[in-house]
């Protein structure tokens, strides 16, 4: 009761010093301090003022003028360990430690059995690091207060950053006898355990926190990944059926349960229990889209796999009809099994929904291509380009589309306003050189044509769609022969298998003069493919014609315009049965 006395007498204090209290003048002195009426103070007195005074301050966050009041009500009273473990607190506060060690050990050997005194002092040797000192506290604490569980709860902190697991254990056990079986001090012996490298005690740990909670799905959840993990598949089976029985809603035990049975080889089963998950409309979309990423990972190597996703795809727009996501993953699967237009079709949806989305338009951009439907490209790019105006991609597509619907001027617009967007992309910047060549021979601006191609062999100068198309407009110009020779042999060595090759370089040579070679050449493009084109036969066709096989050479031409893809002269050549260029 002492301690209570002394503090109710300075909180009397602190109110007569807040409403300005005269009746004492106040000095700084070792000793003593005058009253008006000239009596003197007596060191005691002198000691509450100065601790009073250092309180209201510490209160107010002033914590210098605080120390100073602390230090000098110490020595007013050398024996105030009150004032310790004030000037302590705030020389820690200043990261001033070893004083405030200092005094936490001069207040603990005047007051050896204040608890807070140790609990403070144990602080200390915590931050700085010495827990061999802080678990000494504890240790000392738990033999005044045997029960107190939140001193074994500092004590085991302790012996764990010491590495003495074995102590941990005991104080652990310890509190269990005090409070029973509890997750926190489960988990954390397990977790020991695991360290000591005695998994069958930390699995013991986590069966005994189960069979104390038998109706608490998450600790069988534990346990199933547990055994999981050390391959005890049925025990693990055994686990998630008994959570299914608990909560049979839980969307996640379904997951779990599709990843054991995918793991087992039995992908209908899984395929079952996954399509029971994402069903649920309580399970978050972004962690079913995180599920189904593994399931298409593995549609890469596993038919069986990929022939489900479009399934698992369709469950998740059935269940999310306002989401983007599900239509985007199946437009994926879609275009990945190669039906772009059902792919084109998912990711407009998706794009309805959320058109902010780049991926989403990119993949859109690429379906148009492949489905050759350059009206939609055109117009689905200037859309792309107008919310994304930094991207160069959909500048690309854009100038593709004008330039497939015969709009040059916008085509090569759109490919010079692109190409400054271009960053650390050799390979895209090429394709803009390329197809601005295309463009710019469109337009008849020849000299531009080449400089564009020029730029384009540069970059890459084993491009053998630039070569190809490079020579066989030079070749059409009839200019640098020789040189359109050189790349057509080459992209012809590239890409030997490409018929639209080997046609370029029969043609340069054609143009050369060089028939005979021309021929032989194209009648490798006619041998190499089951459909040729309407213009290798008519190529073939005038080839002849100039060999002075003109009856062959009117038989080809029919069959180019049979074939289609023939020449706007083709209908000239056959009922004048002369060659016209």
């Amino acid at each position: 009761m002492k301690n209570q006395h002394r503090f109710i007498a300075i909180f009397l204090l602190l109110i007569a010093i807040a409403f300005g209290c005269q009746s004492a003048k106040k000095t700084v002195s070792n000793t003593k301090v005058q009253e008006t009426s000239g009596s003197v103070i007596s060191p005691e007195r002198m000691n509450a003022q100065f601790y009073a005074l250092g309180l209201k301050e510490r209160m107010a966050g002033n914590n210098a003028k605080a120390i100073v009041y602390f230090q000098q009500a110490l020595e007013s009273k050398t024996d105030d360990h009150a004032s310790m473990y004030e000037l302590s607190e705030l020389f820690a506060r200043e990261n001033r430690i070893d004083e405030a060690l200092v005094m936490m050990k001069n207040a603990i050997s005047l007051a050896p059995d204040n608890t807070w005194y140790k609990i403070r002092i144990a602080q200390i040797y915590k931050f700085m690091g010495d827990y061999e000192a802080y678990s000494d506290v504890y240790r000392q604490l738990l033999i005044q207060h045997p029960d107190n569980t939140e001193y074994y709860g500092e004590l085991s902190s302790a012996l764990m950053l010491l590495e003495k697991y074995d102590e941990a254990i005991g104080v652990f056990n310890q509190i269990e006898t005090q409070i029973g079986v509890n997750e926190a001090l489960s988990l954390q012996k397990q977790q020991i355990y695991n360290t000591l490298g005695k998994p069958e005690k930390a699995t013991a740990e986590i069966e005994k926190l189960a069979a104390a909670y038998p109706f608490e799905p998450r600790y069988q959840a534990i346990l199933a990944e547990i055994y999981m993990n050390r391959g005890q598949k049925l025990k693990a089976l055994e686990a998630y059926n008994k959570i299914n029985e608990l909560d049979p809603n839980d969307p996640y035990i379904h997951i779990s349960l599709s990843e054991y049975y995918r793991q087992e080889g039995d992908i209908e089963k899984a395929y079952e229990e996954l399509l029971i998950a994402l069903a649920n409309p309580e399970l978050d979309i972004d962690m079913k889209v995180q599920v189904l990423v593994f399931w298409f990972e593995g549609a890469e190597v596993n038919p069986d796999l990929k022939e489900k996703a479009i399934g698992i795809a369709e469950v998740l727009i059935q269940t999310h009809p306002d989401s983007p996501k599900g239509y985007q993953i199946l437009g994926d699967v879609l275009m990945d099994n190669k039906d772009f237009e059902s792919a084109n079709a998912n990711y407009l949806q998706a794009i309805e929904i959320d058109s902010s989305n780049y991926v989403l338009w990119e993949n859109l951009l690429f379906t148009d291509i492949n489905l050759q439907d350059f009206v939609s490209l055109e117009d689905h790019s200037r859309r792309c380009l107008n919310l994304f105006p930094v991207q160069p991609l959909p500048y690309l597509f854009n100038g593709i589309g004008c330039y497939q619907n015969e709009k040059y001027p916008e085509a090569l617009k759109s490919l010079e306003d692109g190409r400054k967007f271009v960053v650390n992309n050799d390979n895209l910047l090429g394709e803009f050189y390329n197809y601005t060549g295309e463009v710019q021979q469109k337009l008849g601006n020849f000299t531009a044509s080449s400089l564009a191609y020029d730029k384009a062999l540069i970059i890459n100068p084993k491009n053998s769609v630039v070569l190809n198309n490079y020579a066989y407009y030079l070749s059409l110009r009839g200019e640098q022969l020789e040189k359109a020779l050189e790349m057509a042999q080459k992209a012809t060595e590239l890409d030997p298998a490409n018929n639209s090759n080997i046609d370029t370089y029969a043609w340069v040579y054609y143009k050369l003069g060089r028939y005979e070679d021309a021929l032989r050449w194209l009648e490798k493009a006619i041998n190499g493919t089951e459909n040729p084109s309407g213009t290798i036969f008519e190529h073939y066709g005038d080839i002849l014609y100039k060999l002075n096989r003109k009856e062959e050479a009117l038989s080809w031409w029919q069959k180019a315009k049979d074939a289609g893809e023939a020449s706007k002269l083709i209908d000239k050549k056959i009922s004048d049965k002369m060659l016209y260029e």
